[in-house]
């Protein structure tokens, strides 16, 4: 296939990104259960489904690492999540998203996270800045003596212990929210809305839109054992990360 930027790659993933939240308005919303914590609704699998055919058709040759239909590799990969916080979306509550990353040769380049209720769309790719696109109400971010953190820990089900005890000691330094949308909470961090996010448990279409955004927006992204991270900017950063490394150990 013939060469593309980021820029290239973030265009596309951004008007798959909008072209897939039209769709919200017109599917019909039937859930099923997947694992003993989770859900699947229909909106999850169309949206994939559409995402998936949008991207291939527009960079032909590249692969596809979604989160409902199975994930394939290539020199261009598409990580996918048709609707980050499922369980938030089939409730009626406005806190889920689309997310959309683009590696070249195993590196992110390109990353969209779109709310499809507030109508956001947060964007970033190498040699692209970050930017935040509103028709909402937006607020400037302003400075707290306590950093905000993002976390949906502890999860129900997990298989670490020590969770329940990083709360309490997390609540005692910081603001907390849990809000069950890692790809938004990311994209809340890189926007500043948010000092830090972190989680367990995650997968690689979790968080390889907002890693981008966050490190576009100059904040960090550890990764932490196998599944987990921590992202933002600031102290919180690095002492989250080791609390949660003792845990994942």
């Amino acid at each position: 296939m013939d060469p593309v930027t980021p820029g290239d790659l973030l265009a596309l993933a951004t008007q798959s990104c909008v072209n897939a939240a039209k769709l919200l308005h017109e599917v019909r919303v039937d859930v099923a259960a997947k694992g003993t914590f989770d859900q699947v609704s229909s909106a999850d699998l169309e949206v994939e489904a559409f995402l998936r055919q949008a991207l291939v058709d527009g960079a032909p040759g590249s692969a596809v690492v979604g989160e409902e239909l199975g994930s394939a590799s290539a020199r261009i990969t598409w990580y996918v999540d048709p609707i980050d916080g499922t369980r938030n979306f089939v409730r009626g509550l406005p806190l889920s998203c689309i997310s959309v990353a683009a590696a070249v040769d195993g590196s992110l380049v390109a990353g969209c996270v779109l709310d499809p209720f507030r109508d956001e769309l947060f964007t970033a790719a190498v040699g692209v800045p970050f930017e935040v696109r509103s028709s909402g109400l937006t607020i400037t971010p302003g400075v707290s003596p306590r950093p905000l953190v993002l976390t949906d820990i502890p999860l129900p089900g997990s298989p670490y212990r020590g969770e329940m005890e990083l709360l309490a000691e997390l609540m005692a330094v910081a603001d907390v929210r849990r809000v069950y949308v890692t790809a938004l909470s990311l994209a809340w961090v890189a926007a500043g809305r948010a000092d830090a996010a972190a989680n367990l448990g995650i997968h690689p279409w979790d968080v390889a839109a907002g890693s981008v955004l966050v490190r576009a927006a100059g904040g960090e992204f550890v990764e932490v054992g196998r599944d987990g991270f921590v992202a933002g900017r600031g102290e919180v950063v690095s002492w989250l990360a080791e609390r949660l490394e003792g845990i994942v150990t």
